[in-house]
């Protein structure tokens, strides 16, 4: 009877944490983290800490995230993504941190993601991650390709989409990108997944091929299942559409979706898809919502040179023309 008054006043209607992971998804971080520690117990709530450290990582307050993720992993062991969240955060902050804690720090973030696996080798996300940190991690802080090899291998007999990944990425890894993009389109499945798809189009776009990219980044979007997966391949869609002078209707509405969603978020993107829409806006004729997009960018702080410079560079596109006076004679042509 106790066990059960436990699992009652802990548990978490599942509609009350849909509306967290949809403000997580909608990159609204601030606004979970104002929500969500308003709530006496949701220390409590594994799931309620997943989705509080995902925001903290993509707020970049990993030292925040870490210390929320440590408390969080002790107190529910058997958590797959915890311990997943805890290793990545651990290898991040060593990546960037002391070089002397480094080693250490990615050891054990090395041994969470491990820790992850025990639980649920169908877990690939910490797979993926083990995989990516043996093969790029000097060996004196812990890195082993041979290793990052044989995982892969043991991976391509249990899921080969997922090798596929690991493989390009040890080969992106590597400097190897027109192998990577050799092995994707020969090992494409068929139907193909988002995410392959996605690390195609990433691997045209910085090999030029921008018009390739654009049909990746387009079918990425049309088979993603996952929102930021979604989101991310229509901005991209948009911005080729600029950059690459590709199809600008296509561009302008992938563009438009993707303002849609991430609406009054902290998406770090939401300025430049602005923009970028803005851009296109003003390519098609379209000058009045050009400049309707343009004037929501006019006091928003962006420290990033090329994003001012095409800023400046289009509002005097827009700026209205002075007409030019027509003289008056004051030469008499009576007779």
């Amino acid at each position: 009877m106790k066990a059960l008054l436990l699992l009652v006043a802990f548990s978490l209607p599942s509609a009350d944490f849909s509306h967290y992971e949809q403000l997580l998804a909608k990159s609204q971080f601030s606004e979970l983290e104002h929500q969500l520690v308003k709530l006496p117990d949701y220390k409590q709530h594994d799931n309620l800490l997943v989705v509080y450290a995902k925001a903290l990582i993509s707020l970049q307050r990993m030292e925040d995230a870490n210390d929320l993720l440590n408390f969080a992993v002790e107190q529910f062991p058997q958590n797959v993504e915890l311990n997943y969240l805890a290793g990545l955060s651990k290898i991040r902050l060593a990546s960037n941190g002391n070089v002397f804690a480094a080693k250490d720090r990615a050891l054990r973030g090395v041994a969470l993601l491990q820790n992850a696996v025990n639980l649920n080798p169908q877990y690939f996300a910490a797979r993926q991650a083990l995989i990516d940190f043996y093969s790029i991690a000097p060996a004196a802080a812990g890195g082993d390709k041979a290793l990052a090899e044989a995982m892969t291998e043991q991976l391509a007999k249990e899921n080969p989409a997922q090798a596929l990944l690991a493989r390009s990425r040890i080969l992106l890894n590597d400097k190897k990108p027109t192998e990577a993009l050799e092995l994707l389109n020969s090992m494409m499945p068929n139907p193909p997944t988002a995410r392959l798809l996605a690390r195609k189009a990433q691997i045209e776009n910085e090999l030029g091929v921008h018009a390739q990219a654009f049909k990746s980044y387009t079918l990425a979007a049309q088979y993603a299942t996952d929102a930021t997966d979604k989101y991310n391949a229509l901005y991209h869609i948009g911005r080729l559409a600029v950059i690459a002078d590709q199809d600008a209707d296509e561009g302008i509405k992938a563009l438009q979706q993707y303002l849609a969603f991430y609406k009054d978020s902290e998406n770090r993107s939401l300025y430049w898809a602005t923009l970028r829409l803005a851009q296109l806006m003003y390519r098609t004729g379209d000058t009045f919502e050009a400049t309707l997009l343009v004037s929501q960018l006019t006091n928003v702080q962006v420290e990033d040179e090329e994003f001012n410079l095409i800023l400046v560079s289009l509002l005097s596109a827009l700026k209205p023309k002075e007409p030019v006076p027509i003289p008056i004679s004051t030469t008499n042509n009576s007779n």
